[in-house]
């Protein structure tokens, strides 16, 4: 289990952009917001495991890792700024593998594009 805790950890900084009409920037505890924060980690997780499958620590990876459930609770809006539209969030990524979880305390940053059309979230991990 500590592996999915140092993988998870090593969610430094990863972000993705999103298309789609908003009519505002999407808030921290949206469903929008939180399934990106979600593909975000997935994607990171993904990247750190396969890097440790092809080095001497293939061993460590844990069964089932790539099976891992990923899910973000306790969602906080810490700051919203107006001009320009930008929230700032912290929440716990909950990470269940085999029947054990364990969570991760995470900060993102969610705007809109200039052109409105699409939003980009920042995820930090700690």
């Amino acid at each position: 289990m500590q592996v999915i805790h140092i993988t998870a950890s090593a969610l430094v900084a990863a972000s993705l952009l999103v298309t789609g009409c908003h009519d505002s920037t999407p808030k921290c505890n949206s469903d929008d917001a939180k399934n990106l924060v979600v593909s975000i980690a997935q994607r990171q997780m993904a990247k750190e495991f396969a890097q440790m499958r092809n080095s001497q620590m293939s061993g460590m990876v844990p069964k089932g890792a790539d099976n891992a459930q990923l899910s973000v609770l306790n969602v906080l809006t810490t700051s919203h700024q107006s001009s320009p539209d930008v929230y700032q969030c912290s929440a716990d990524l909950q990470i269940t593998l085999s029947g054990k979880s364990t969570t991760i305390p995470i900060t993102y940053n969610i705007q809109n594009t200039d052109d409105g059309k699409n939003f980009v979230i920042n995820v930090f991990g700690l």
